[in-house]
Protein backbone atom coordinates (compact mmCIF):
# COMPACT_ATOMS: atom_id res chain seq x y z
CA UNK A 1 0.00 0.00 0.00
CA UNK A 2 2.53 2.23 0.99
CA UNK A 3 4.23 1.48 -1.89
CA UNK A 4 1.36 2.44 -4.28
CA UNK A 5 0.91 5.56 -2.38
CA UNK A 6 4.41 6.69 -3.18
CA UNK A 7 4.20 5.67 -6.87
CA UNK A 8 0.65 8.12 -7.09
CA UNK A 9 2.64 10.98 -5.04
CA UNK A 10 5.52 10.68 -6.81
CA UNK A 11 3.69 10.62 -10.10
CA UNK A 12 1.45 13.59 -9.19
CA UNK A 13 4.45 15.28 -8.50
CA UNK A 14 5.73 14.88 -11.80
CA UNK A 15 2.44 15.59 -13.48
CA UNK A 16 2.18 18.78 -11.88
CA UNK A 17 5.69 19.76 -12.57
CA UNK A 18 5.36 19.13 -16.35
CA UNK A 19 2.11 21.22 -16.39
CA UNK A 20 2.99 24.34 -13.93
CA UNK A 21 6.45 24.47 -16.58
CA UNK A 22 5.55 23.36 -19.88
CA UNK A 23 8.28 22.97 -22.16
CA UNK A 24 9.50 26.20 -23.35
CA UNK A 25 10.53 27.35 -27.23
CA UNK A 26 13.94 26.17 -28.48
CA UNK A 27 14.47 30.06 -29.02
CA UNK A 28 14.59 31.05 -25.29
CA UNK A 29 15.67 27.63 -24.13
CA UNK A 30 19.32 28.23 -22.78
CA UNK A 31 21.41 25.21 -21.39
CA UNK A 32 24.16 25.38 -18.57
CA UNK A 33 26.54 23.05 -16.42
CA UNK A 34 26.51 22.81 -12.66
CA UNK A 35 30.03 24.18 -11.17
CA UNK A 36 29.29 24.35 -7.92
CA UNK A 37 26.53 23.29 -5.57
CA UNK A 38 25.29 24.53 -2.25
CA UNK A 39 22.44 22.49 -0.74
CA UNK A 40 22.36 24.19 2.60
CA UNK A 41 21.32 27.19 1.03
CA UNK A 42 19.48 25.45 -1.88
CA UNK A 43 21.76 27.56 -4.58
CA UNK A 44 23.13 26.24 -7.74
CA UNK A 45 25.82 28.45 -9.74
CA UNK A 46 25.40 27.12 -13.52
CA UNK A 47 28.28 27.78 -16.39
CA UNK A 48 26.77 29.54 -19.08
CA UNK A 49 27.78 30.39 -22.46
CA UNK A 50 24.88 32.72 -24.39
CA UNK A 51 24.62 36.28 -25.11
CA UNK A 52 21.25 36.76 -24.11
CA UNK A 53 21.78 35.74 -20.49
CA UNK A 54 22.32 39.74 -20.35
CA UNK A 55 18.82 40.15 -20.24
CA UNK A 56 18.31 37.97 -17.07
CA UNK A 57 18.25 39.51 -14.28
CA UNK A 58 17.95 38.99 -10.26
CA UNK A 59 14.44 37.17 -8.94
CA UNK A 60 13.39 36.13 -12.57
CA UNK A 61 12.20 32.68 -12.64
CA UNK A 62 13.27 29.74 -14.21
CA UNK A 63 12.57 26.45 -14.98
CA UNK A 64 15.31 23.72 -14.95
CA UNK A 65 15.07 19.93 -16.37
CA UNK A 66 18.22 17.33 -17.57
CA UNK A 67 17.62 16.98 -21.28
CA UNK A 68 17.46 13.29 -20.80
CA UNK A 69 14.10 13.55 -19.37
CA UNK A 70 12.37 16.71 -20.53
CA UNK A 71 9.40 16.20 -18.69
CA UNK A 72 10.33 16.70 -15.24
CA UNK A 73 10.85 20.48 -14.20
CA UNK A 74 12.14 22.01 -11.11
CA UNK A 75 11.27 25.52 -10.55
CA UNK A 76 14.35 28.25 -9.42
CA UNK A 77 14.99 32.02 -8.79
CA UNK A 78 18.02 34.07 -10.22
CA UNK A 79 19.88 35.89 -7.43
CA UNK A 80 22.52 36.78 -9.56
CA UNK A 81 24.85 36.53 -12.95
CA UNK A 82 28.00 37.53 -14.55
CA UNK A 83 29.32 37.25 -17.84
CA UNK A 84 29.70 33.20 -17.44
CA UNK A 85 27.88 32.22 -14.55
CA UNK A 86 24.09 31.97 -13.33
CA UNK A 87 23.08 31.50 -9.98
CA UNK A 88 19.80 30.07 -9.08
CA UNK A 89 17.95 29.53 -5.75
CA UNK A 90 15.75 26.28 -5.60
CA UNK A 91 12.93 26.86 -3.23
CA UNK A 92 12.25 23.08 -3.60
CA UNK A 93 15.87 21.71 -3.42
CA UNK A 94 15.65 18.49 -1.92
CA UNK A 95 12.43 17.53 -4.08
CA UNK A 96 14.01 19.18 -7.49
CA UNK A 97 17.16 17.01 -6.78
CA UNK A 98 15.31 13.70 -6.59
CA UNK A 99 13.54 14.96 -10.04
CA UNK A 100 15.50 15.74 -12.30
CA UNK A 101 18.61 13.66 -10.85
CA UNK A 102 21.56 16.55 -10.76
CA UNK A 103 25.51 16.73 -9.41
CA UNK A 104 28.13 19.06 -9.99
CA UNK A 105 29.40 18.67 -13.74
CA UNK A 106 25.80 17.86 -14.41
CA UNK A 107 24.23 19.54 -18.12
CA UNK A 108 21.02 21.13 -17.32
CA UNK A 109 18.30 22.77 -19.65
CA UNK A 110 17.03 26.13 -18.71
CA UNK A 111 13.96 28.57 -19.61
CA UNK A 112 13.06 31.76 -18.34
CA UNK A 113 9.37 33.23 -18.74
CA UNK A 114 11.15 36.35 -18.16
CA UNK A 115 13.78 36.59 -19.84
CA UNK A 116 10.84 35.76 -22.77
CA UNK A 117 9.19 38.39 -22.04
CA UNK A 118 12.45 40.85 -22.17
CA UNK A 119 13.44 39.46 -24.99
CA UNK A 120 9.94 40.10 -26.35
CA UNK A 121 10.49 43.70 -25.45
CA UNK A 122 14.22 43.94 -26.67
CA UNK A 123 13.22 42.64 -29.96
CA UNK A 124 10.08 45.56 -30.03
CA UNK A 125 12.66 47.72 -28.99
CA UNK A 126 15.25 46.51 -31.59
CA UNK A 127 12.78 46.84 -34.28
CA UNK A 128 11.87 50.67 -33.34
CA UNK A 129 16.26 50.96 -33.03
CA UNK A 130 16.57 49.75 -36.38
CA UNK A 131 13.56 51.91 -38.16
CA UNK A 132 15.69 55.15 -35.74
CA UNK A 133 18.62 53.57 -37.59
CA UNK A 134 17.45 53.88 -40.91
CA UNK A 135 15.86 57.27 -40.97
CA UNK A 136 18.56 58.73 -39.55
CA UNK A 137 21.12 56.49 -42.07
CA UNK A 138 19.09 58.04 -44.47
CA UNK A 139 19.31 61.91 -43.67
CA UNK A 140 23.00 61.13 -43.01
CA UNK A 141 23.31 60.31 -46.19
CA UNK A 142 21.01 62.98 -47.49
CA UNK A 143 23.36 65.43 -45.60
CA UNK A 144 26.39 63.75 -46.82
CA UNK A 145 25.08 64.21 -50.74
CA UNK A 146 24.57 68.05 -49.38
CA UNK A 147 27.76 68.40 -48.47
CA UNK A 148 29.68 66.89 -51.53
CA UNK A 149 27.31 68.95 -53.31
CA UNK A 150 28.75 71.84 -51.82
CA UNK A 151 31.96 70.69 -52.56
CA UNK A 152 30.98 70.63 -56.17
CA UNK A 153 29.35 73.83 -56.30
CA UNK A 154 32.74 75.50 -54.46
CA UNK A 155 35.12 73.71 -56.94
CA UNK A 156 32.41 75.20 -60.08
CA UNK A 157 32.81 79.25 -58.29
CA UNK A 158 36.63 78.19 -58.18
CA UNK A 159 36.68 77.24 -61.94
CA UNK A 160 34.47 80.47 -62.61
CA UNK A 161 36.49 82.90 -60.52
CA UNK A 162 39.56 81.43 -61.79
CA UNK A 163 38.36 81.96 -65.45
CA UNK A 164 37.72 85.71 -64.33
CA UNK A 165 40.59 86.06 -62.27
CA UNK A 166 42.83 85.01 -65.19
CA UNK A 167 40.97 87.75 -67.47
CA UNK A 168 41.15 90.42 -65.29
CA UNK A 169 45.15 89.43 -65.34
CA UNK A 170 44.87 89.72 -69.21
CA UNK A 171 43.34 92.93 -68.89
CA UNK A 172 45.42 94.44 -66.56
CA UNK A 173 48.29 93.30 -67.90
CA UNK A 174 47.48 94.78 -70.89
CA UNK A 175 46.71 98.14 -69.61
CA UNK A 176 49.78 97.84 -68.41
CA UNK A 177 51.06 97.27 -71.27
CA UNK A 178 49.27 100.10 -72.99
CA UNK A 179 50.63 102.31 -70.53
CA UNK A 180 54.10 101.58 -70.88
CA UNK A 181 53.81 102.08 -74.71
CA UNK A 182 52.56 105.25 -74.02
CA UNK A 183 55.04 106.03 -71.60
CA UNK A 184 57.69 104.86 -74.37
CA UNK A 185 55.96 107.11 -76.70
CA UNK A 186 56.46 110.19 -74.63
CA UNK A 187 59.33 109.38 -73.34
CA UNK A 188 60.37 109.10 -77.04
CA UNK A 189 58.81 112.64 -77.95
CA UNK A 190 60.76 114.18 -74.91
CA UNK A 191 63.92 113.25 -76.00
CA UNK A 192 63.40 114.41 -79.51
CA UNK A 193 61.60 117.64 -78.48
CA UNK A 194 64.77 118.39 -76.11
CA UNK A 195 66.83 117.39 -78.40
CA UNK A 196 65.40 120.21 -80.96
CA UNK A 197 65.17 122.85 -77.65
CA UNK A 198 68.96 122.29 -77.64
CA UNK A 199 69.15 122.59 -81.23
CA UNK A 200 67.13 125.50 -81.26
CA UNK A 201 69.42 126.73 -78.58
CA UNK A 202 72.50 126.45 -79.83
CA UNK A 203 71.08 128.45 -83.02
CA UNK A 204 69.65 131.25 -81.13
CA UNK A 205 73.28 131.61 -79.54
CA UNK A 206 74.83 131.64 -82.70
CA UNK A 207 72.72 134.42 -84.12
CA UNK A 208 72.08 136.29 -81.08
CA UNK A 209 72.90 139.96 -81.15
CA UNK A 210 73.53 142.66 -78.81
CA UNK A 211 72.04 146.03 -78.43
CA UNK A 212 75.64 147.38 -77.74
CA UNK A 213 78.97 146.74 -77.79
CA UNK A 214 80.23 148.87 -74.91
CA UNK A 215 80.28 146.78 -71.21
CA UNK A 216 80.24 148.68 -67.91
CA UNK A 217 83.25 148.48 -66.02
CA UNK A 218 82.41 148.01 -62.14
CA UNK A 219 85.96 147.96 -60.70
CA UNK A 220 86.30 151.30 -58.86
CA UNK A 221 84.44 152.04 -55.60
CA UNK A 222 83.21 155.41 -57.04
CA UNK A 223 80.13 154.71 -59.05
CA UNK A 224 81.04 158.39 -60.49
CA UNK A 225 84.28 156.54 -62.22
CA UNK A 226 81.90 153.66 -63.77
CA UNK A 227 82.27 153.19 -67.54
CA UNK A 228 81.74 151.35 -70.33
CA UNK A 229 84.89 150.30 -72.52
Amino acid sequence: MKYYLCLFLLFSTHTLLAESYPLADETVVFPGRISKINGTAKLIRFKIDFENAKFLNRYHRVELWNPVIPEKKCLGFVEGRTNDYLLIRIPKYEQCKSTIYFAAGSYLHMYSPDLENALETASELQDILVKKHTALSARLNRYQRTMAGYIEKIDVINKRYEILRQKLELEWQKELSILEEDKSKSYALYQKTKTKLHELNYKMQQYRVRDQNLKEDRWSLDPELYYKK
